[in-house]
């Protein structure tokens, strides 16, 4: 018995020493609900994604602290994990006075902007058709081999910068930039990327990328709060540097009113496609109403409806969210 009391007393002390020094969180949202999608046989269709994630900082002392961040999708109807184990995020890096720096698989930092703008938190209401809409022919959701930097908030401004390194020999790096600035109800944001050299075209994945080309795109966008209602835009051009794919441009507006005990949503965005030698054609044109039911801070019911023209999808669902 005093063998196992001195023991317990042993590794007592080390979890509370290693308590004092780092801090380890788990969090995650568990999303479920019944949807409805017609005009094609398989579209997907989501509201958040379910997902579990560990982060945590250590002091160094000096006022710099190591951090890190570990995120894993799930499929909760069914529970099985959804690409590779921690696709979502995988990151190590500093936190100091001069921002933050990460390194590993993460958010594309320019992509990461529409949840800013976008009513439904870029997660959509027809088959996630705004996300390619507005990464018009070059930007995706995540990118590995990233080094992110972000500035320390200056008077509302935060600079962003990631590079991209590639894996195929003479191919090369991506970069991303993207200025964000919040003060009270205004929000701004600007980016570019330079999206690092493709083997294969992220439009269609048949038109193989010479080594070397680097498709680019920039966005804008901004949103206003006033009262109840929020009103938000952004404006994004893209050129694949490829003849056969050419170049996109897309655009969407939101709003936002708190209703109730809750938050009525509308979304229209439009995407089009230009070729040399041709007529440009839309791409998407998609329609969105919405709303959120805040049972509590952590918890949601919503009911929403979309209709997207090009493809002539329209799509019904109601759920429950809950963040953890």
């Amino acid at each position: 018995m005093k063998k196992l009391t001195l023991a317990a007393l042993v590794i007592g002390s080390f979890a509370a020493s290693a308590q004092a020094q780092s801090n380890v969180s788990i969090y995650g949202v568990v999303d479920l609900g019944l949807a409805k999608t017609s005009g094609a046989s398989t579209v997907e269709r989501e509201n958040h994604a379910s997902r579990l994630g560990f982060k945590g900082t250590e002091d160094l002392g000096n006022g710099l602290s190591a951090i890190f961040n570990l995120e894993s999708e799930i499929l909760a109807d069914t529970g099985a994990q959804k690409g590779a184990l921690f696709e979502r995020q995988a990151t190590v890096g500093l936190k100091g006075s001069f921002g933050t720096v990460n390194i590993g698989r993460t958010k594309n930092l320019v992509d990461s902007a529409q949840v800013r703008v976008e009513p439904f938190n870029a997660d959509g209401v027809v088959g996630k058709v705004n996300e390619s809409m507005m990464r018009v022919g070059v930007s995706g959701s995540r990118v590995s081999n990233a080094i992110t930097y972000n500035s320390p908030n200056m008077e509302g401004f935060v600079a962003s910068a990631q590079v991209v390194l590639s894996e195929v020999s003479g191919a090369d790096a991506g970069v991303d930039l993207l200025l964000t600035y919040d003060n009270g109800p205004i929000s701004l944001h600007a980016g570019y990327e330079r999206a690092v050299s493709l083997t294969a075209s992220k439009i269609d994945p048949n038109v193989q990328v010479p080594t070397g080309v680097n498709p680019n795109m920039y966005v804008i966008g901004g949103a206003y709060k006033f009262g109840d209602i929020k009103l938000s835009g952004a404006y994004a051009k893209g050129d694949t540097k490829l003849a056969k794919t050419g170049k996109y441009d897309a655009f969407l507006v939101g709003v936002v009113y708190t209703l109730g005990q809750g938050d009525a949503k509308a979304v229209y965005g439009k995407g089009k496609q230009s070729i040399a030698g041709k007529d440009d054609v839309d791409t998407t044109k998609e329609f969105g109403l919405g709303y959120d039911y805040h049972l509590s801070k952590r918890t949601d019911l919503y009911a929403y409806a979309g209709r997207e023209r090009v493809k002539s999808l329209t799509s019904y669902q109601m759920g429950i969210s809950h963040k953890f």
